[in-house]
């Protein structure tokens, strides 16, 4: 029986201590458990990336030579680009409008690609106060905004309430002629020297042709074509029909059938610039009016800054 019991024991020790050393000392084989790999981080969207921005026109020294504001010409304009300067002053800033923007609530005519530059801006508000939306109006015109400077997301701007702070460039051939004492080839116009301003209007002004250089007569459309040059800046002729003044915009028109036909609209801003009442000055009177034609309304119409927009013909 001890013979018997010895050789268990043995092997009972000999099974203990295998399991102790398996314990105290890893198998060398044996495979870890793998380390924890986080999942991948996030990717965003791609960045933004803007649309090419349109070429600004460059309008060349000659071409800027042939140009002529309705309100004359001034002293005290700026580029938009240095309009920055000018911050919290009341000036008017000069510059072509590349590309506008409409939402909901407002109107932006840029004056450059950077969006932090000069801008002017048109609320909604405002908006009706144009014979058509301000962005179709001005889009890609050479004008000159009058108002305060101010900054909004570190650019500066120009809110305008009105369409008289804003005004589009003519050209000399379409702008109307004017005597003056300069070597000017016939049978170009010559522009007024800034040093002689052209002499206050009174209540017996009144407003008529100045002969051209070569005492022919301009040429010009008559009202009834006036929608074919549509965008186009023109000289049309025709006989005041009627008129209407509403107290916020006075119109002249040349045919009973007002609302479909050839119109002037002059704004309340403008008014005190005319020797009377426009309604009242130009009544039944033969006259020629030079301007950009635009549509409203399905009907074509000229925005009148300024008495020297309007002749009155004999």
């Amino acid at each position: 029986m001890r013979f018997i019991l010895l050789p268990v024991a043995t092997v009972l020790l000999m099974t203990l201590a295998m399991a102790c050393q398996s314990t105290a000392t890893p198998n060398p084989t044996s495979t870890p458990y793998p380390t924890y790999t986080p999942p991948p981080t996030y990717t965003p969207y791609p960045t933004y990336t803007p649309q090419p921005q349109p070429t600004v026109d460059r309008i060349s020294a000659t071409e800027r030579e042939q140009l002529v504001w309705p309100t004359g010409p001034r002293d005290d304009v700026i580029p938009y680009k240095d309009a920055a300067a000018f911050m919290g002053e009341t000036v008017t800033v000069e510059g072509t409008i590349i590309d506008t923007h409409r939402t909901d609530s407002v109107t932006f005519l840029n004056f450059s690609p950077n969006r932090s530059d000069f801008k002017a801006v048109v609320f909604a508000d405002d908006r009706t106060g144009f014979p058509s939306p301000p962005g179709t109006l001005f889009d890609g015109k050479l004008v000159r905004v009058k108002g305060l400077i101010e900054e909004y997301q570190g650019g500066p701007e120009i809110i305008i309430n009105s369409p008289a702070q804003i005004e589009v460039a003519l050209t000399l051939g379409q702008a109307i002629p004017t005597a003056c004492n300069c070597d000017c080839p016939a049978p170009t116009p010559c522009p007024v020297p800034a040093s002689a301003p052209a002499p206050p209007l009174t209540d017996t002004t009144v407003i008529t042709s100045a002969p051209s250089a070569d005492n022919t007569e301009e040429p010009m459309v008559n009202w009834q074509d006036a929608a074919t040059y549509q965008g186009q800046t023109v000289t049309v002729k025709g006989q005041v029909n009627n008129t209407y003044n509403s107290g916020k915009v006075i119109f002249l028109n040349f045919d009973r059938n007002y609302r479909h036909t050839f119109k002037v609209v002059i704004f309340p801003e403008a008014w005190s610039l005319f020797p009377a009442s426009p309604d009242e000055y130009y009544q039944n009177k033969n006259v020629a009016v030079t301007g950009q034609i635009e549509m409203y309304q399905d009907a074509p119409e000229i925005i009148v800054n300024h008495p020297d927009q309007i002749r009155i013909l004999e």
